[in-house]
């Protein structure tokens, strides 16, 4: 069974979206739909309640994918944010990675819904891909965006997500990198919004996450990095 876990917050906007496209996956086997709320006001739950399971949840993306996978039935973990555009293929292909071809876990290829060219021709200026032009997840180094998924069994023994405000999603990529084996899913891609992009400024945006990821690498406080980044919807 895959439990495919929806991280959200205030996501009354898109949340239907993503939940219609998750029931419209093309798979033969058993899977289950968990809302990872973190306390909406806007109405998301009650627009996601005739699809997913809601588990209320404290504040904060790790808690919130922790305390949901520990309610969570399935096998494989998979998860999701609010604002994504899934494939009916999405959870055939994580059983193929899994159960056909032995890896413990990875995360999808993905591309913006909106701006993608200019998000990606950034990125790559930005660090300094001009020769090497992979990306993190060619790396097999996976953020939230690339839809991470894992056997639970390894979820476990890496103890989840580690409980900081910020790069919680890198850290426990790393780690699974390190002691299991993960795969980049080429296709079918996941498709991400360009909200922050739009909202925040592109350059900002993509020199943020430069920035960030550097300096966590360096040692600086996730506390003090996530000062940096507000959540935009």
């Amino acid at each position: 069974m895959i439990s495919c876990i929806v991280l959200c917050l205030d996501e009354a906007a898109c949340i239907e979206q993503v939940l219609q496209d998750l029931h419209k996956q093309e798979y033969g086997q058993p899977y289950e739909l968990l809302l990872a709320d973190g306390g909406s006001t806007d109405g998301t739950q009650e627009l996601a309640r005739p699809y997913a399971r809601i588990v209320n949840c404290e504040r904060g993306k790790a808690r919130q994918m922790n305390q949901a996978a520990a309610e969570a039935k399935g096998d494989i973990l998979f998860f999701v944010h609010a604002d994504m555009h899934l494939s009916p293929s999405t959870f055939s292909a994580i059983h193929a990675c899994i159960y056909e071809h032995g890896y413990d876990g990875g995360g999808f290829a993905n591309e913006f819904d909106t701006h993608n060219q200019k998000i990606k021709q950034l990125g790559t200026l930005m660090n300094l891909r001009l020769l090497d032009k992979r990306e993190q997840s060619d790396k097999g180094i996976f953020y939230g965006d690339n839809g991470i998924f894992v056997r639970r069994t390894v979820f476990e023994q890496l103890g989840g997500f580690r409980e900081i405000p910020i790069m919680e999603d890198y850290d426990f990529s790393l780690r699974m990198k390190q002691h299991f084996r993960v795969l980049r899913i080429a296709s079918p891609k996941i498709v991400v919004s360009a909200r922050r992009h739009i909202k925040a400024g592109f350059v900002k945006t993509r020199l943020q996450w430069v920035l960030i990821r550097k300096l966590y690498q360096w040692g600086v406080s996730p506390a003090f990095l996530a000062k940096w980044y507000r959540d935009i919807r």
